[in-house]
């Protein structure tokens, strides 16, 4: 990884030592917006584990981008490993990241898989022929964003968080399920528009190239969310050769994922940590 990276364009955190893992948020997402919902608790994660957090660029207080080629998947993994290059992370990491997050992971997996010990799947988007189906959704909101911008994209998803979220959460998170739009607010129009055009291209590695990440997998999906289908998430744990799938149909369910999260990282370093 030679490339020339100035890390000053990412908003990073650093918190913990030892085993690293290291987290990528959704499209449109930031670490202020996960906070703000609350379904992550990373305050409760073990401090004896490094979690790395950082802003994607063109998301939350990261920079912008320069093209629409900034934002497709491939190009978000290599910025994933930089970023824990940067912090001097010891390999091989563990990766995970909701959504766009996912992806992320996923290709920064098949292109350094020495670097990469296990990968936590948080809600996995559409991919593969549903996502082609939706090409001509993403060019429209490319479009919109360039009208709209950020806040006026937050105001029009706000009234439909149905489409976004499951129901049983919005409900659940009344208060503070608004808050995962905030990151949205302050996206210039420029960065939207490429950021969905990217969209239109990207897609989720093929079955072959999934069938060849040989680590242990996590993935965490919910019902009701048209964005992120549980048929992704089933697709993914039937190829990856070591994953386990947990479906969440309540909060209740959701709630448990923190511990899941952590109790996996834990299992994780603790087979790094006996092996001869």
């Amino acid at each position: 990884m030679t490339e020339q990276f100035n890390i000053n364009q990412f908003n990073c955190s650093i918190s913990g030592k030892g085993q690293s893992l290291v987290w990528a948020h959704g499209l449109c997402g930031c670490m202020q917006s996960e906070d703000a919902i609350g379904v992550y608790a990373w305050h409760r994660f073990p401090k004896k584990l490094q979690l790395i957090r950082y802003d994607a660029i063109g998301h939350g207080l990261s920079t912008q981008g320069e093209s629409v080629d900034d934002y497709r998947w491939p190009n978000l993994a290599k910025d994933m490993l930089r970023v824990a290059e940067y912090y001097r992370a010891a390999t091989p990491l563990i990766l995970g990241g909701q959504s766009m997050g996912c992806a992320t992971s996923l290709y920064a997996a098949l292109m350094y898989p020495e670097r990469v010990k296990g990968l936590i799947l948080m809600t996995p988007p559409i991919g593969w022929q549903a996502r082609a189906n939706q090409v001509d959704y993403y060019h429209k909101i490319a479009k919109a964003a360039r009208i709209l911008g950020g806040k006026g994209l937050a105001k029009m998803n706000a009234k439909h968080l149905d489409k976004m979220l499951p129901s049983w959460l919005i409900d659940a998170h009344k208060h503070s399920v608004l808050g995962m739009l905030d990151g949205l607010k302050s996206m210039k129009r420029q960065t939207l528009h490429q950021l969905f055009t990217a969209a239109a291209d990207n897609d989720l590695p093929t079955i072959e190239q999934l069938t060849s990440i040989d680590v242990p997998t996590l993935i965490l999906a919910w019902e009701g969310d048209d964005a992120h289908p549980v048929e992704s998430a089933i697709t993914l744990q039937k190829t990856l050769p070591h994953a386990t799938l947990h479906i969440a149909s309540s909060m209740d369910d959701v709630n448990d994922w923190p511990a899941l999260i952590s109790e996996f990282c834990l299992a994780l370093n603790q087979s790094h940590t006996n092996t001869p």
